[in-house]
């Protein structure tokens, strides 16, 4: 049984803990053997939310509707996951876990021990520094008789970075992002009391006020809009009226960039270093991507960054970035944040001096900063510690079977797909089918009309259009019944795994994925299947649907159970192979002959599996083949004669 599994944090947000939120989301559905799941969506601060249309979002939206229907139904779940800071955190489900990237400063508030006591049974971090933050923060109070004890957690920790992520390299990076010098640094922060973003580009100008050196700048306030722009854009003329005429340029970079824009940012040929002068990270991812993309690092010896940014050589840990001298104080009085940043606790002060000697090294001498970087970047790279699966079971609380199936290791699947009388559904059949994960990359829909009367093929044949390398369209003179068009399906299948799709039928964004990965990685296999929810509207979706949880719950595979009834059902995908063996569909029988054809393969041996997922919308179609009342007469003939055939001992 699959652990029902809820994240709450600001999964779809531009901001770190969005970010982190994503992670989480994309740990667990990298195992959705195992986990239903399930999302909310929260704000952070004033920050933006992501402006992508792709699949990911896609799902992401997907599992949202998912989650407000089944809360509606007053649905339960068995591990709820927080991603924030605590103070946020309440108990949901019998298994709470809080994933937070800690604090930047050296002591966690008092707040945060008590809550993450009481609401949690585990605590998932980003890096050792805000491992040990948690763990190593102890207050001094008295109990309710005024003896003094020491207050500190008790809940387990366990530590998870970010993966290293793929990107697509521009071809001219000078022209998607002109800069007038060739020697530039790099500043990726949110303006804020912690990132000391006033002081960097101060220190930045004093150095370089009469050199040919710039400054880029990717930085918001609040959230990436016009007036946010106009605030940043004030804040920095403000600061540079104090140094006129200056030879060295600042830059502003603000707005929405995707992964691919960040990346390059990285790799711009023209950005030689990161800097970060900061008081403290909890993880520091653009200074870890930076790192893995071979940028040079300047940046002070302290807090989260410093997972990433050392390698072990000679059986030492060698430090491999510029590092900045730096105090630790009390943190500013600004940014005392009430139960979050204590008035006690203390971050670091970088240098000023050490800040400007730190950029003019790497800039009178940079390609020895770049040759150390590029010994970090092959270090980061070369770690094959899967963080998905990492997270995955921790969530989990046991282990998990890796899955390593890519996409890329997958056959062609043929997707066969009968058309009479389909104009009702046929648009939102397309949309449905050319939406799934690996439409693009792994499938074929063989599309063939049976002498339709309906005026489907003015719709196929504008997805053919958008598709021509997916999309095979063939009209019939006549109908052959179904069983005889899935026969001359298989004919033109040259996909290696083959699974029928009914135009009034819907599957969820990744069923195609799963079901082939399944049969990917279980070869003794020859086909596999899923549950199904049932509808009674038709064109509805697997996101957004009024089956209220009814469904085909159908049971493990075993011949009797086959037997019993047709496991299969509307969700099967099976090896073209089988019909190797075993031979086609009887297209004698107009709705039990996918029975038939299973009970003849599991006869001679054929073993099948199920997956455990919901992965399909089952429309009670009132006037379909095998659910029209008025067709039970021969129905019920067709069935007795199969159950006879196989089933009757």
């Amino acid at each position: 049984m699959k652990k029902k599994v809820v994240v709450e944090g600001p999964i779809l947000t531009q901001s770190g803990y969005g970010e982190h939120a994503r992670f989480v989301m994309r740990s667990l559905r990298s195992q959705e053997d195992v986990f239903d799941i399930y999302a909310i969506p929260l704000n952070w601060g004033k920050t933006s939310w992501i402006f992508q249309d792709d699949e990911e979002r896609k799902w992401f939206d997907s599992i949202i509707n998912k989650t407000a229907q089944y809360i509606n139904q007053k649905g339960q779940f068995d591990i709820y996951v927080h991603v924030g800071i605590p103070n946020e955190l309440k108990r949901k489900a019998p298994i709470t876990i809080e994933v937070t990237a800690g604090i930047e400063s050296n002591k966690v508030a008092p707040e945060w021990i008590d809550i993450l006591n009481r609401e949690c049974d585990k605590i998932i971090t980003v890096s050792e520094h805000a491992k040990e933050g948690l763990e190593k923060t102890v207050w001094k109070v008295q109990d309710q008789f005024g003896r003094p004890h020491d207050f500190k957690l008790n809940t387990p920790v366990e530590v998870v970075g970010y993966p290293v992520k793929q990107f697509k390299q521009f071809e001219n990076h000078k022209e998607w992002l002109p800069l007038d010098y060739d020697f530039n640094f790099l500043c990726v922060a949110q303006w804020g009391p912690r990132k000391n973003l006033e002081n960097t580009i101060r220190w930045f100008v004093e150095e370089f006020r009469n050199d040919k050196v710039g400054l880029v700048c990717k930085i918001s306030h609040t959230n990436n809009s016009i007036l946010d722009r106009n605030d940043c854009e004030k804040r920095l003329q403000d600061i540079l009226k104090s140094y006129p005429n200056h030879t060295c340029k600042v830059y502003l970079l603000h707005g929405d960039l995707n992964e691919d824009e960040v990346h390059n940012l990285y790799i711009h040929p023209q950005i030689k270093a990161i800097v970060n002068f900061g008081h403290g990270e909890g993880f520091g991812l653009p200074l870890f991507e930076a790192a893995y993309c071979g940028l040079p690092v300047i940046t002070f010896d302290y807090s989260g960054h410093r997972d990433f940014l050392y390698m072990e050589i000679d059986g030492k840990q060698k430090r491999m970035f510029a590092s900045v001298p730096y105090d630790m104080k009390k943190i500013h009085p600004e940014a005392v944040w009430q139960g979050v940043l204590h008035p006690e606790s203390e971050w670091a002060y970088v240098k000023p001096f050490g800040a400007r000697s730190a950029m003019r090294e790497c800039y009178k001498d940079w390609g020895r900063f770049k040759g150390q970087a590029k010994k970090l970047k092959e270090h980061l790279l070369s770690k094959d510690e899967d963080l998905f699966h990492k997270m995955a079971e921790i969530v989990y609380g046991g282990e998990i079977e890796n899955d390593t199936t890519k996409v890329s290791d997958l056959p062609k699947i043929s997707i066969i797909t009968s058309v009479y009388n389909g104009d009702e559904y046929i648009e939102d059949f397309m949309k449905d089918i050319t939406r799934q994960t690996i439409f693009k990359d792994k499938c074929e829909l063989i599309i063939i009309n049976a002498n339709s009367p309906g005026k489907e093929e003015e719709t196929i044949l504008k997805y053919e259009r958008q598709f021509p390398e997916n999309i095979k369209y063939k009209k019939l003179e006549e109908d052959p019944g179904i069983y005889g068009v899935w026969n001359l399906g298989i004919d033109m299948a040259e996909g290696e795994y083959i699974t029928n799709a009914n135009l009034d039928d819907r599957k969820a964004i990744n069923s195609l994925e799963i079901h082939a990965k399944k049969l990917y990685k279980t070869p003794e296999v020859d086909l596999v299947y899923s549950d199904s929810l049932i509808t009674d509207r038709p064109n509805e979706t697997m996101e957004q649907n009024s089956s209220m949880g009814r469904r085909y719950t159908f049971p493990e595979f075993s011949l009797d159970n086959l037997k019993i009834m047709n496991m299969p059902h509307n969700n099967p995908m099976w090896r073209k192979s089988i019909h190797e063996k075993y031979g086609k569909f009887n297209d004698k029988y107009k709705s039990a002959g996918d029975w038939e054809m299973w009970l003849r393969a599991a006869n001679k041996g054929s073993k099948f599996m199920k997956i455990n997922s919901t992965l399909g919308l089952y429309y009670f179609n009132p006037t379909g083949i095998s659910t029209n009342p008025e067709n039970n007469s021969w129905k019920k003939k067709e069935e007795k004669e199969i159950y006879n055939l196989y089933c009757d001992d």
